[in-house]
């Protein structure tokens, strides 16, 4: 029985990691998130997400999230999200991610996401916690 379940996990979990993708505003795939791990475009690790804790590439702590406040590793606020909505450390509205589509404050799309968490896709285009543009 656990040989089964070990052969059907080996072969749903790299299905569900595929499909976590990041793009940029023209389609182009900019990086991927698997199971807590962000990789760039090339496939270079660039950090990691556990417990609502960021680390980078080095796996050095870099800043958290809690009741969605962003901050950074000294726990200094960088922004928050208010109903799919983000803002600033000033409180200046910067742009929203709605059903897969990242918005700038204009409104213009500068990015989408496919089944990677809102707060994680914001991580990359709002905070520029991970750096894949």
């Amino acid at each position: 029985m656990n040989r089964i379940r070990n052969l059907l996990l080996s072969l749903v979990f790299p299905l569900m990691a595929y499909g976590q993708q990041i793009y940029d505003h023209s389609g182009t795939l900019i990086g991927k998130y698997e199971i807590g791990k962000i990789y760039n475009r090339s496939g270079s690790y660039e950090g990691k997400i556990e417990s609502d804790k960021w680390y980078n590439h080095y796996d050095s702590y870099i800043g958290y999230m809690k009741d969605d406040k962003f901050n950074d590793r000294s726990g200094s606020y960088i922004g928050c999200c208010n109903n799919g909505r983000y803002y600033d450390r000033s409180g200046s509205y910067i742009g929203s991610i709605s059903n897969g589509q990242v918005y700038d404050r204009s409104g213009s799309t500068i990015g989408r996401s496919k089944d990677v968490s809102n707060n994680i896709v914001a991580l990359v285009f709002f905070y520029g916690v991970f750096n894949l543009r």
